[in-house]
């Protein structure tokens, strides 16, 4: 194992944060940082890092990371007391226990058996992979998921009621974000807007072929699920909506603050021609601008964090002509668990945006590939 101490005091610049209720709350001129580096011992097997962790899930009490190898249907469960891979769990790739290849995504139940979504595909698995139960949300809203043009993108539980099940869907067409309300006992559902996503859409570029339309590039939708509420955020806006699950209300909590703004200032075109390399430039500025990345919660402390971040561009290029970055500013935001803004302060030593990372025991975890190893980066924050 691999350890490395470092303390240091960030400074805040002293400043007043407003939220859409017109609220202010005064920041404190400073706060301690300290940081730790571990390593994840995973024998002689090798830990799935193609993705960066990235479809990944803590288990509900927040000692095993289950990260998912998707190319070959494989759960690895991470000991992040131990630090150390614990168990390797195969899925089925064909038969009634099967689960389609490139699943969208999976959580963990609060019994700690398995939900995966995909296309027309809802379906939760216990711990040795056998089927237990398919939640056949594409018959209950078979006018909505019987296309490809919806595509689940997250999913959450009522802690208070267990046949009820709410799932972040975008529509492509459309480029519409909305939630479905579902009811697993009645077989019912509603259709939940989210009108506050809509101004998003400006900083979507449609690529296009020969006049023909051949992907876009644009704003990323995070959600999270606290208790009963749900919290949505976007990396182009200072903002969060909350749904709460108990009086069906949605909220929004907006800042401005001076080291983060209130949105992303480059707005880049709507449409590009992809043969003309102009998408890489597209790519190139936004990324250079401010990118608000997904709230996380500590729930030791019941507040919320996020990581932001501005990249840094030299001329150099990967193979498939994106521009590689160099550095990053990497800033981080502490609130409260109403979300009113605590703290907010450039981190000077982390130099590149922070990839899959959590609370556990009251620290900021943060992956890292050390040498084709998985390594978290520990930040306390005091």
């Amino acid at each position: 194992m691999r350890n490395g101490i470092f303390v240091f005091l960030i400074s805040l610049f002293l400043a007043s944060c407003g939220g859409n209720d017109g609220e202010k709350t005064e920041l404190s001129d400073s706060f301690t940082v300290s940081l730790d580096t571990v390593m994840v011992d995973a024998g002689e097997e090798f830990i799935y890092l193609q993705e960066n962790l990235w479809l990944s899930k803590l288990n509900p009490d927040r000692r095993y990371l289950i990260n998912f190898n998707r190319e070959d249907a494989i759960a690895e469960w991470i000991d992040l007391d131990e630090l150390k891979l614990k168990k390797v769990l195969q899925f089925d790739k064909d038969g009634p226990n099967s689960i389609p290849q490139y699943t969208s995504g999976f959580l963990i139940n609060e019994d700690e058996n398995i939900l995966f979504w995909n296309y027309r595909f809802y379906k939760i698995f216990d711990q040795n992979g056998q089927l237990v139960r398919d939640l056949e949300l594409e018959k209950i809203a078979s006018d909505l998921l019987s296309s490809s043009d919806i595509y689940p993108n997250q999913f959450f539980m009522d802690p208070e009621n267990p046949s009820r099940t709410i799932g972040l869907f975008i529509k492509w067409e459309e480029s519409k974000y909305l939630m479905i309300d579902f009811n697993l006992e009645s077989g019912e559902f509603r259709e939940i807007d989210l009108p506050q996503l809509e101004k998003i859409k400006e900083y979507k570029v449609d690529i296009v072929y020969d006049g023909n339309m051949a992907g876009s590039y644009g704003p990323g939708v995070y959600s999270t699920r606290v208790g009963s509420k749900i919290f949505l955020s976007t990396n182009t806006y200072n903002e969060v909506q909350v749904f709460d699950l108990e009086t069906d209300s949605i909220t929004v909590k907006t800042w401005d603050t001076p080291l983060l703004g209130a949105r992303r200032a480059y707005l880049p075109p709507s449409q590009v021609d992809g043969q003309t390399g102009e998408i890489e430039e597209i790519v190139r500025n936004a990324e250079s601008d401010i990118t608000y990345g997904p709230l996380f919660w500590n729930p030791d402390e019941e507040k919320f964090y996020r990581f932001s971040h501005k990249n840094y561009f030299g001329e150099e290029k990967t193979e498939y002509g994106r521009y590689i970055p160099t550095r990053a500013d990497v800033y981080l935001s502490v609130f409260s668990k109403d979300l009113n803004l605590i703290k907010e302060a450039l981190i000077p030593e982390l130099i590149q945006e922070p990839k899959r990372h959590f609370v556990k025991d009251g620290q900021i975890w943060i992956f890292e590939n050390i040498e084709d190893e998985v390594g978290f980066v520990r930040l306390s924050v005091e």
